[in-house]
């Protein structure tokens, strides 16, 4: 059995950056660039990279995307017994246009597949989940599959809320999650209050701790990170300007890094600042999980 299980969502992404302003109704020249990226995709694939011991539970199309999504994840070290090929469903996918300053211009998502991570997937891969020492869920579940998933699973829980819209959904039961990574703005929709200062974080923190919730981290814009367990908190800022190529799975890798060096027994502030170093590799590349993410270079001190 695997020592982390990840259920939550895996999408094919398409990104196209414009070279020049983009006309309506005529073709325009741009770069296109395709991977495969959902939080749950990415945290799963983060932590194989890195050595960890993974499974990840989700659904995709048995189409060429989702055999592909398959492959690459097994290659990385990945455990996908349970990511079922669904037959007759299409792989979710993401097509994003971005302007010339690499700003989105337009944003298509198809998700349908994702009402396929229900109830029934959940039991299927009880044994699993319940033999792992930390399940990580991605919030682009639905409310249902969610809060079936805390009352079956008995080992903790870590939650990435995914986005604002899916944080919503676990604020009346945020205290089942012995750990939590959501952004500012999706810790603000979950304890109901405005964050901006850092006396606004710390009141978020406190809010958190008081629903059940052992370990918080805020990530902000930026690459800093505001870190609690107990009496002990703090913000870790970087050293220097981040590269911001590319922040889409920055997220996910600081998720990553924070199960993987939870299983390896760091404090709090080790975990944050470990946190921080996987998010600082990812932003070096353009796809959603940096192919250069490993053990080695985590743990190196470059």
């Amino acid at each position: 059995m695997s020592k982390i299980t990840v259920i939550g969502g895996a999408r094919q992404q398409i990104t196209a950056n414009a070279l020049d302003q983009i006309m309506a109704e005529q073709e325009n020249e741009g770069e296109i660039f395709a991977s495969f990226s959902g939080t749950g995709h990415n945290i799963a694939e983060n932590l194989g990279r890195i050595g960890a011991d993974v499974a990840f539970v989700s659904a995709a199309g048995d189409d060429f995307s989702g055999r592909a999504l398959r492959q690459e994840m097994e290659k990385a070290g990945v455990n996908t017994r349970f990511l079922r090929l669904e037959e007759g469903q299409r792989t979710a996918a993401r097509i994003e246009v971005l302007n010339i300053i690499g700003d989105p211009q337009m944003i298509m998502n198809d998700e349908k597949i994702y009402g396929c991570i229900t109830k029934e997937t959940v039991d299927e891969a009880e044994e699993l989940l319940n033999a792992s020492e930390f399940v990580c869920v991605d919030g682009s579940l639905s409310e249902e599959v969610l809060r079936h998933l805390i009352e079956t699973i008995k080992v903790p829980l870590f939650l990435d809320p995914h986005r604002e819209e899916d944080a919503e959904k676990v604020r009346d039961f945020i205290g089942a999650f012995d750990m939590i990574k959501p952004n500012r703005g999706e810790a603000s929709v979950l304890c109901g209050k405005e964050i901006f200062s850092e006396e606004q974080l710390k009141e978020a923190g406190k809010w958190f701790a008081d629903q059940g919730v052992k370990r918080i981290f805020i990530t902000m814009s930026g690459g800093g990170v505001y870190y609690k367990e107990g009496d002990s908190e703090g913000i870790l800022r970087p050293n220097e300007m981040l590269p911001m190529q590319n922040e889409r799975g920055a997220g996910d890798a600081f998720s990553a890094a924070v199960l993987d060096g939870a299983i390896r027994g760091m404090t709090i502030e080790q975990l944050a600042a470990y946190g921080m170093k996987a998010a600082e590799i990812t932003l070096e590349c353009k796809a959603a999980v940096n192919p250069a993410m490993s053990r080695e270079k985590m743990d190196s001190g470059e």
